[in-house]
């Protein structure tokens, strides 16, 4: 997928995320999950599942990992 950013979680899982606003329609046949267009989120997609936090912050592809985990640890699971 385009538009999406890796970082690694303090445990030391790799994290893609993905700002929902961005999708195609491939993309939410690929996850199975439809893209919410109304209010889009930001989602994070591991080996341990995929999360959805929302609405997407502005800025999130600016963030620092750190913050990025923050975020992650009050997603919602999707799986």
């Amino acid at each position: 997928m385009e538009h999406g950013r890796l970082f690694v979680d303090s445990t030391g899982v790799e994290w893609e995320v993905y700002d929902e606003s961005q999708w195609t329609i491939t993309w939410a046949l690929d996850w199975e999950y439809p893209p919410q267009s109304e209010n889009p989120g930001l989602l994070f997609d591991s080996p341990l599942g995929r999360r959805r936090i929302f609405p997407c912050p502005p800025d999130w592809n600016a963030l620092s990992d750190t913050e990025l985990e923050v975020l992650l640890r009050v997603a919602v699971s999707l799986t």
